[in-house]
């Protein structure tokens, strides 16, 4: 069975894009630095928000079936982008993100093999983190 996901996103002002998921809007811009009004985070910072947010969520569904006692989950996730991609010199640099990191905090009373076995099923099963790894297909086309 596949689930298939579907986002919608306008052109507002400046380059702000609001998009649909569902019944959520999110919003989209970029800063002064890059042209934009800093009126919300940036497409680059949103999809490292999707990583943080999938890494949280799967954690906790591992912790929940393993029946691990995890009392706390942070993620911090960081990217590095050289601008010049985005900003039509890809001839010199990849658009794309250089280089992503993130760090899993957990609390509670693990053991070092359920803490490692913990990270090896969580970093297997997330579709975000996986997405990223693999080089996931994208197509598209503009239409008038």
């Amino acid at each position: 069975m596949v689930n298939t996901f579907k986002v919608t996103g306008e052109w507002k002002k400046g380059l702000r894009i609001d998009t649909r998921v569902r019944n959520f809007a999110l919003s989209f811009d970029e800063p002064p630095s890059l042209g934009g009004e800093d009126s919300a985070c940036n497409p680059v910072e949103g999809l490292l928000a999707s990583l943080a947010g999938c890494l949280g969520i799967v954690s906790r569904v591992v912790a929940q079936e393993k029946n691990l006692p995890i009392e706390k989950i942070e993620v911090e996730v960081e990217g590095d982008l050289d601008p010049r991609g985005f900003m039509g010199q890809y001839d010199q640099v990849r658009p794309g993100l250089l280089a992503i990191r993130y760090q899993l905090k957990v609390s509670g009373n693990l053991s070092d093999k359920e803490l490692k076995e913990f990270r090896e099923e969580v970093d297997k099963r997330c579709p975000v983190s996986d997405t990223l790894k693999n080089g996931t297909k994208v197509e598209g086309k503009v239409t008038l």
